[in-house]
């Protein structure tokens, strides 16, 4: 007899203490040769060579393609041993020369193809083109590395190509392994290593050690250089390992037991289903996992199909396997030829009725392992040959009435591994299909696996997915590479957590939005929305705007390029309001947004375009940095003394569910265009000029405070701010004044800039809070907050509140620093009462009582993260609202 040695370290060798075991051909019940037998000396002596090759990086290290110049090489050397290969898997497992004479070329085309996914479709880098996270900016990427020592324990069935399986995926990705064949079927595992050898694959990338399962198994699943383990065999077994890998938390994948469905329908050809029955039951003596052990048929199709089916399966010759005329050859041991006897002798003793087989198969001269095809009907599914996995040549014929009952005839089972439908209607194929719990569903086929194609199972038939792009990521470690924007630590609002630092001078800043400002700048709409490739604009507005008649003046300006109108926007929008205009927009066929109004309807808009441009509701989108590309064009034009919408890459939107204000934070939702025509906001009332313009003051002076504030934000925000001072009260006194509301809304656009860049601080988190609590417009409770803020923060702030005293018109020539910072809140708070803007939130009907509230409230806004001075304490916030009372 021929004798096979272990493979450890790129070398055959005995085993340490010389141990020898035989392996019996099943199909004459003798020995066919001798193996060395490891023990766990050598099963550690395997696994330190794995360590040690996939340390010194003399795989690990190599590129994708690399590794893939050396697996062809040993797809080759597979093909090489061909002959071998297939008649001593034959002769091993007892598979039949009739199948395993193709495995060596399947195989070897298997390796080609999963070393070419793994050069040319693998993601082994992959940039993250967003993070969600403010606090870090920076470039992101994945970097997919190998694991390291995987152990590969495959079972006695097909153990050839389960060795290729386990060895390739690993190898192919970079790691090491370690294999270990089942005792009863070890020997084309170790043609397989000569072929490794053969091949150059280098010392200790690929073991292989034979012997007994629960020593052994000890051993490679509970080691610490083992990283990975993938297993395949029973339920039973992969339980166990699962929790001895718990112990070092290794990562495993599992393709485990099943007990799968193969559903017949009424309308399909019957004869041709009968032969797939068959050959999905029968096929290796049944000893295959997935096999269609429980055939679901169709009542009015029952009593013909079982009839077919035991013609058929009656039919099917059983014989030695090394024999080319045999269609079934034994089962792999005597101990297993007893497990099948027990469940036939249960099967009947339960009540289900045998139509043939039940017993053993004569082969003459032989005193092989060998069972004939056997048929169960009268089956409950839930005796336990329909519900417990026999591995052999049994099947369950049960019937069903409706597809839907098929399906959950299916889904009783504690397996989800394999399944099939046979039906001439795809449609209902699709159904039952979708409907089944379980890793595959083959249509109108059965036993078809694809090297590109996942497998596993659900429940417990597994754990993971071998083959494909998913079957090559199980063999990784996915890494996170984060690479920061700058190298400032006082530019990082994540330090900004632990640390005080002051204002940094490093920034970025870009400006995305075009703005065309002046008397008649209206009339360029049209122009502006051509220029974006769009030829139906919708106008997005509220019923105060159109009863103005300034939605109309858009209408006009669009001429024929206008869609429509959603004019339903209310003071503070809110996502449900997005979601109806994103319906009316879609109707209309709009392919550009044009929002004429206040902060709340270009906020609204802003949502609307990325909803518009990625389906579903605006729920979906509220994010921040989530976004990868532009979104659907959106033109603005402002009709308030001051929002900053128009030129922010913030949309604040109310949510009913959250029950507060809610962010969508993104480069791409800064509008494309902004339209400052002064026309537009002559008849607004001196109210409403009033707060929107503290709105746009509060951003400004938020802006220039920020813990990110910086050169360019600074400029723009201290610029707007004397433009405010300036012409606010001109346009209070005389609304017609059309150059004072221009100079009004170029102030609000640069503010907005200004906040772009630096964000807001505690005023707007505060003014947030009493807007979603007590619908307090937001420009009134910025402006009755800001003051009492700038005051909060004089001490974190003092040259930047200086500066904004100078804007505001201040002399500070002789007054200390603090005195002239505090003089910037006066200031402010003398320019409200000069334009008669509330100044108490008794005034705007916030109650007394619901202040501790509202202070819980805004210290979750985002808005406060940027405050100069942080704060987390609620009674800080509580005591500014006491004092804006």
């Amino acid at each position: 007899m021929d004798h096979y040695k272990l493979f450890i370290n790129g070398e055959f060798v005995e085993a340490k203490d010389g141990a020898k075991f035989e392996t019996i051909d099943p199909g004459m019940g003798l020995p066919i040769a001798t193996v060395a037998q490891a023990g766990v000396a050598d099963a550690e002596a395997a696994i330190m060579a794995a360590r040690k090759a996939f340390d010194s990086g003399v795989w690990s290290a190599l590129e994708p393609a690399q590794r893939a110049e050396k697996m062809m090489n040993f797809a080759d050397h597979l093909n090489n041993q061909g002959v071998r290969l297939a008649l001593t898997e034959s002769m091993d497992s007892g598979g039949v020369i009739g199948r395993t004479k193709y495995e060596p070329i399947t195989l070897s085309g298997m390796c080609r193809n999963l070393s070419y996914a793994a050069t040319n479709d693998f993601p082994w880098y992959e940039d993250i083109p967003y993070t969600g996270n403010p606090f870090f900016p920076g470039r992101n990427y994945i970097r997919r590395e190998p694991i390291g020592v995987c152990v590969g324990i495959i079972p006695w069935n097909f153990p050839l190509q389960m060795a290729v399986w386990k060895i390739a995926h690993a190898v192919t990705m970079g790691n090491s392994i370690v294999l270990k064949p089942a005792t009863q079927t070890p020997l084309t595992a170790l043609i397989v290593a000569e072929a490794a050898q053969a091949a150059g694959i280098p010392a200790g990338v690929i073991n292989v050690i034979t012997g007994p399962g629960a020593a052994l198994g000890q051993v490679l699943c509970t080691h610490r250089e083992v990283d990975k383990i993938a297993f395949t065999g029973s339920t039973e077994v992969g339980s166990a390992i699962m929790r001895m890998a718990a112990d070092t938390v290794k990562k495993v994948t599992l393709e485990l037991g099943g007990k799968s469905a193969n559903i017949i329908l009424d309308d399909t050809d019957l004869d041709f289903a009968v032969d797939n029955a068959i050959y999905g039951t029968f096929l290796h003596q049944g000893q295959i996992c997935e096999s269609g052990t429980r055939v679901l048929v169709q009542s009015s199709i029952y009593d013909e199909f079982i009839e077919r089916m035991k013609v058929r399966a009656e039919g099917i010759r059983v014989g030695y396997q090394a024999d080319f005329n045999s269609q079934m050859g034994p089962l792999v041991s005597e101990q297993q030829l007893a497990t099948v006897e027990n469940y036939v002798k249960l099967g009947k003793e339960q009540g289900a009725r045998v139509i043939t087989g039940g017993e053993r198969a004569e082969v003459e001269g032989l005193a092989g392992y060998y069972y004939k095809p056997t048929i169960f009907v009268d089956v409950d599914n839930k005796m336990r040959i329909a519900q417990e996995e026999i591995f052999g040549p049994v099947v369950c014929v049960m019937k069903f009435d409706t597809d839907e009952e098929a399906i959950a005839l299916a889904n009783d089972s504690l397996y989800g591994l394999g399944g099939g439908v046979f039906t001439t209607d795809m449609s209902r194929a699709e159904k039952v299909a979708h409907g089944v719990k379980t890793g595959t569903m083959w249509v109108n086929e059965y036993h078809s696996f694809g090297d590109f194609c996942p497998f596993g199972g659900y429940k417990q038939s597994g754990v993971g997915r071998e083959f494909g792009v998913g079957g090559l990521e199980e063999y990784t470690e996915v890494k996170r590479v984060s690479m920061a924007a700058n190298g400032d630590r006082e530019a990082s609002l994540g330090l900004q957590i632990m640390f005080d630092y002051p204002n940094t001078s490093s920034f970025s800043y870009q400006g995305t939005t075009k703005v065309n400002s002046g008397h008649g700048s209206i009339n360029g709409l049209i122009n502006e929305v051509t220029r974006l490739g769009a030829s139906r604009a919708m106008i997005l507005t509220d019923p105060g705007v159109r009863d103005a008649g300034l939605a109309s003046k858009a209408r006009k300006a669009l001429g024929p390029l206008y869609a429509g109108t959603f004019d339903d926007i209310a003071q503070d929008t809110d996502l449900q309001t997005v979601d109806a205009a994103v319906t009316a927009c879609r109707l209309a066929g709009a392919d550009c947004i044009v929002s004429v109004g206040g902060g709340s309807v270009i906020d609204t808009a802003k949502v609307v375009a990325v909803t518009l441009e990625l389906g579903g509701s605006a729920n979906e989108h509220v994010a921040i940095q989530r976004l990868q590309g532009p979104v659907t064009p959106h033109i603005v034009v402002p009709t308030t003394s001051g929002t900053g919408s128009e030129v922010t890459t913030v949309a604040v939107i109310k949510s009913q569910n959250a029950g507060r204000k809610v962010f969508l934070v993104d480069p791409f939702i800064a509008p494309d265009v902004a339209i400052l025509d002064p026309a537009f906001t002559v008849g607004l009332p001196k109210g409403l000029t009033a707060t929107t313009a503290m709105d746009a003051l509060t951003h400004a002076v938020e802006a220039c405070t920020s813990i990110l504030a910086n050169a360019v934000c600074d400029g723009q925000a201290l610029h707007a701010i004397r433009m405010i001072k300036e012409n606010l009260p001109k346009v209070i006194a005389n609304p017609g004044d059309e150059k004072a509301r221009s100079n009004m809304q170029v102030a609000s656009t640069m503010a907005g800039w200004a906040f772009s860049v630096a964000q807001v601080g505690l005023a707007h988190a505060m003014a947030h809070t009493v807007g979603i609590l007590y619908n307090v417009p937001h420009g009134a409770a910025c402006g009755i907050m800001l003051p009492k803020v700038m005051r909060f923060n004089v001490d974190h702030a003092t040259d930047k509140l200086v500066q904004i005293a100078q804007a505001l018109g201040v002399n500070t020539f002789d007054m200390e620093p603090r005195d002239a910072a505090l003089a910037a809140a006066d200031a402010v708070e003398a320019l409200m009462k000069q334009i008669g803007h509330p100044m108490g939130l008794r005034e705007v009907g916030v109650p007394e009582d619901g202040l501790l509230n509202c202070a819980f409230h805004a210290l979750g806004d985002a808005a406060s993260i940027f405050n100069a001075r942080q704060t987390g304490n609620p009674e800080e916030v509580f005591n500014l609202y006491t004092e804006a009372y």
